[in-house]
């Protein structure tokens, strides 16, 4: 039952990039944190068995790409008809930018090549170009267990590394799916252990515990090396070492309709909240925490026009992704 968390994580993406912090940690990292873990599960899922591939691919496509472009589309009218300087907009006199925002897969390089970053009309979706990778390789990567494994200690090192300062933190810690990749797989490994053969079960479960316990102790190491301020070491270890277990939990539970109806709000809002904040900007209104009323109107305007992607980008999709589910062996109880 996972509708109300996407939400809640999707609510926490988007108060973060209005200043809200908790004593100046970022609440968006560790919500993208668990996202990643919750797509592991979700691919997992779908994987499961002897899955067809192109339909797997083909319903990730009609998941992410209807509401992406719309949500695109509404950016660049927002920041069209406000006239105001947004800097996500400085690029947009170069065409191999909106190319790359039409592919998705390049933007989660930001962190190497910043220029990406002056054009996107769709700030977060740094993160589904990382998800898109995740998406390209999972069918190989699931299909083998020892592949699997080798992958998921290799980008454990990796993310280790960042952690601890041997490697760009906010590159090979959060954005890049060589430092990730062990997040994905810790999803997915959860859906092995409560839904896979017995055999398995306890040689997954024990490299959960393994790879928790590492993040914890290479998350002591960096307080007391006084790492935690740096970007974005202590959100990214809160963010695993508290999303592995709930994620765990929640997947225990079955599913709402309710909870379902949540969940059809995340993603969008997720998507548009950056057009809801340039939309107040360009009437004079800025919201922050210090300003209640422009942060209120901020989340209802986000609320809205969520609703309004889900309708017209999201829900005319949901019978084909439910066929195409079908036709990828999809594990009805997973959520998605």
């Amino acid at each position: 039952m996972f509708g109300s968390l996407r939400l809640l994580l999707a609510l926490l993406v988007a108060l973060s990039h209005v200043g809200v912090s908790v004593r100046g940690y970022h609440l968006g990292v560790p919500a993208v944190v668990v996202f990643l873990l919750l797509s592991g599960y979700v691919v997992a899922a779908m994987l499961h068995g002897a899955p067809a591939w192109r339909a797997f691919w083909a319903e990730r496509a009609l998941r992410l790409l209807p509401p992406y472009y719309t949500a695109a589309a509404l950016g660049v009218g927002v920041w069209l008809l406000s006239g105001a300087a947004i800097p996500f907009f400085s690029g947009a006199g170069q065409p191999a930018l909106w190319l790359a925002a039409l592919a998705i897969i390049p933007l989660n390089y930001a962190t190497l090549w910043p220029v990406l970053d002056t054009f996107t009309p769709v700030p977060p979706a740094w993160s589904l170009g990382l998800e898109i990778q995740f998406y390209l390789l999972a069918p190989w990567l699931l299909a083998a267990p020892r592949r699997a494994a080798l992958a998921w200690a290799a980008s454990a090192a990796v993310g280790a590394a960042a952690q601890l300062g041997l490697l760009p933190s906010d590159a090979f810690g959060y954005r890049l799916l060589v430092g990730n990749l062990y997040i994905f797989l810790s999803g997915a490994a959860l859906y092995w252990v409560q839904h896979g053969p017995a055999a398995n079960a306890a040689r997954w479960r024990a490299a959960l515990y393994l790879t928790w316990a590492g993040v914890a102790v290479v998350a002591a190491a960096t307080a007391a090396l006084g790492r935690w301020g740096t970007p974005f070491v202590a959100e990214v270890a809160v963010g695993y070492l508290l999303g592995l277990p709930l994620v765990a939990a929640l997947a225990r539970l079955s599913r709402r309709r309710w909870d379902d109806a949540l969940a059809h709000l995340a993603y969008p809002l997720f998507l548009v909240h950056f057009a809801a904040l340039w939309a107040l900007q360009g009437a004079g209104r800025q919201p922050s925490p210090q300003a209640p009323l422009a942060l209120a109107a901020y989340l209802c305007l986000a609320l809205a026009l969520a609703a309004a992607v889900h309708l017209v980008a999201q829900r005319p999709w949901l019978h084909w992704r439910r066929r195409l589910r079908a036709a990828a062996q999809a594990a009805p109880s997973c959520g998605a």
